[in-house]
């Protein structure tokens, strides 16, 4: 293999792929980056057996090849070479790989590349197309309510459930559950998918261009999407999910139609008090008031919201972190809180539609809040 590459292709593509080397692995083969080289591109694919990430870019091409590179010292080396105009690189017969920039070259080891993984990439069976600006705000609403116990693994994506024109996103912890609603532009039918969160994270990196749609090809246990010359591909989760519909209750005994801002502002200063006390605070509604109470031996804050109060007065603790999560990730001015009583979950929407909707298991009450 011998070809020349700008500098600045080569360091965004590698900076791209890198995030599927694997970190936790005593498989050298899946620390490497895959090179390979047909016609007039340079293909870079890294894998950790869970997502890979395939970046393809053109070259000047001397000879047609494939080359397996340690990851991690390539990535950080890339960086260094994002303002050459040219850089080299080149298989030799020692089994080394030649990068040659300037007046300067380096050598690094190259790893057996027969050894690494063949990625599938013809998948076919279930596809759903929408905005990308739509995608990165239903996944910006959701994955941070998927699981990080490796106790429950299915918790730890997000369901993706297609239903004529709409896409549902769900994420659960077993404390709290996100739901959000987006119109899609096509799909194959309908369908549902469990995709990992760490994923999600890495495919709205990957989004540059919000009023252009990117298009979701899944089948099997494997989805895959492409945007500008970047192949994305993970495993998803097997299992029954949560029938997350009946964790939502339909009726409650007090509605509250909030300022988002105020209320936020008032949790996070309570929240520099609270992390003393597993984030708790207390939650006093009445007479067309929050008050917000948190207290420890540090301190306490007693801050009062106005509101728009319909129902029974309420005395209710939640983690206050929670809350803050959630009215961070709304973009509506004002929302609308549902209570029942002390014990039952609340419930969080915008104040019109049915756009996305929030719900937080209280805590125990402690006697001193």
């Amino acid at each position: 293999m011998k070809i020349i590459v700008g500098g600045a292709d080569l360091s965004n593509a590698v900076m791209k792929v890198s995030k599927a080397i694997s970190v936790r692995t005593t498989n050298e083969i899946l620390e490497g980056i895959k090179l390979s080289v047909k016609g007039d591109n340079l293909t870079l694919i890294a894998t950790d057996m869970e997502i890979a990430i395939e970046k393809t870019v053109m070259c000047d091409t001397y000879v047609e090849g494939d080359a397996l590179i340690p990851g991690k010292i390539f990535t950080e080396f890339s960086k260094k070479l994002e303002n050459e105009d040219q850089v080299e690189i080149e298989t030799e017969e020692n089994g080394r790989i030649k990068i040659t920039y300037g007046s300067s070259e380096v050598e690094f080891a190259a790893l057996p590349v027969d050894e690494f993984p063949v990625v599938k990439k013809d998948l076919r069976d279930k596809t759903f197309s929408i905005l990308q600006k739509d995608l990165k705000e239903i996944v910006g609403r959701t994955v941070f309510c998927c699981s990080t116990n490796e106790s429950r693994p299915i918790l730890k994506g997000c369901l993706f459930e297609v239903t004529g024109d709409i896409l549902t996103a769900v994420g659960i912890d077993g404390v709290r559950l996100a739901m959000a609603k987006k119109k899609i532009k096509s799909a194959s039918g309908d369908f549902k998918v469990i995709i990992p969160a760490r994923a999600l994270g890495e495919i709205t990196r990957l989004l540059e261009k919000d009023e252009e749609e990117i298009t979701f090809v899944s089948e099997n246990n494997s989805l895959m999407l492409e945007v500008d010359g970047t192949v994305f591909i993970t495993r998803l989760l097997e299992g029954n999910y949560m029938n997350y519909k009946q964790l939502i209750p339909t009726e409650f005994v007090t509605t509250v139609r909030v300022g988002r801002t105020s209320l936020l502002n008032s949790l996070e200063r309570a929240l520099v008090v609270a992390k003393e006390n597993n984030n708790l605070v207390k939650l006093d509604i009445k007479e067309n008031c929050i008050t917000v109470f948190a207290n420890t031996e540090s301190g306490n804050v007693n801050e009062s919201v106005t509101v728009n109060f319909e129902g029974k007065d309420m005395s209710i603790a939640f983690n206050s972190k929670f809350l803050c999560d959630a009215l961070k990730a709304v973009g509506d001015e004002f929302v609308n809180m549902y209570f029942i009583n002390n014990i039952s979950p609340l419930i969080i929407k915008p104040y019109s539609g049915e756009e996305y909707l929030y719900l937080i298991l209280p805590m125990k009450i402690n006697s001193q809040v």
